[in-house]
């Protein structure tokens, strides 16, 4: 449980560098950066997944349907 519990904080201390160091390199705060990923690209990617995967269930309806004529 421990190594579990490591890999977390290195995860947690990886992800908080990123948004640091890309929030240095667009001279933004870490809070905004933290913002536009969680409020704005993650529910976007979020969304157009959902709406690729139903999609790709339509998709193989259509041809269940086709192959079976």
């Amino acid at each position: 449980m421990d190594k579990l519990s490591a890999i977390g904080k290195w995860i947690f201390m990886y992800c908080t560098d990123f948004i640091i160091n890309v929030a240095n390199l667009t001279d933004t705060s870490y809070y905004e950066v933290n913002a536009f990923i969680f409020v704005f690209l993650w529910p976007i990617v979020t969304a157009g997944l959902l709406l690729y995967y139903i999609y790709l269930v339509i998709k193989v309806k259509q041809r269940r349907i086709k192959g079976s004529i």
